[in-house]
């Protein structure tokens, strides 16, 4: 060993400085990021400038150059959340179901959550997931002009035509929510448990959304 390597192996010796990995370059896009990534895991409260310079390894003060407070970076992550949406409506607003019957109607808007939440996997959880609901209480969330007016939509039609048959303690808003947490759960199932197993999903589907259509039409026992 060479008196130089020697000297480099010593305790004492001087050790070459490390050189620090870069830095990627903050951005509004990389703080939005990191803003949805700790709502999605401690809810909007875990949501704080100084948890947020923690997470993406700077300053919080850093953070005030591109969002002047909390309550801007709020707006810009709904923002994000109404963008979302948006695309959500138009992935149904495509649908032609003009001369479709409200049980059939039921079934295709059914299978298109499911679609929804195969072809855009990153929106669907980031709205059903990860946003938070900019409301108090449940009356409110079923007056409020959100995504469940669809499926009250459709389930309104159904029983303005006399297909469906609401009941004591199952109306409108509980038939549309019995869809909406059908549709959620089979949608959740294809992405989580089930990703790899290959079936007829089509036909599973479905049958389960047949069978809640012929709930509607009064054949649920209580």
């Amino acid at each position: 060993m060479s008196s130089r390597n020697a000297e480099k192996g010593k305790p004492g010796a001087a050790q070459p400085a490390e050189t620090a990995e870069p830095r990627e370059q903050l951005s509004k896009e990389r703080i939005i990021a990191a803003a949805l990534e700790l709502v999605d895991v401690g809810g909007l409260e875990a949501l704080t400038m100084r948890a947020l310079g923690q997470r993406l390894g700077v300053e919080a003060m850093a953070l005030y150059h591109y969002f002047p407070s909390k309550a801007a970076l709020l707006e810009a992550v709904g923002q994000i959340g109404r963008e979302v949406e948006a695309v959500f409506g138009g992935f149904f607003d495509e649908m032609a179901l003009a001369n479709v019957p409200p049980g059939e109607r039921v079934v295709q808007l059914g299978l298109r959550y499911i679609e929804f939440a195969q072809t855009h996997p990153a929106q669907f959880t980031l709205l059903f997931n990860t946003l938070p609901i900019e409301l108090d209480t449940w009356e409110e969330f079923m007056e409020a002009h959100t995504t469940f007016r669809i499926p009250q939509t459709a389930v309104q039609t159904g029983i303005d035509t006399g297909e469906f048959h609401p009941r004591t303690g199952y109306g409108r808003d509980e038939m549309a929510y019995h869809l909406w947490a059908l549709v959620h759960g089979l949608a959740v199932l294809r992405q989580t448990r089930l990703r790899s197993l290959e079936a007829d999903y089509e036909r599973l589907h479905r049958a389960l959304l047949e069978a809640l259509v012929d709930t509607f039409r009064g054949g649920w026992v209580s």
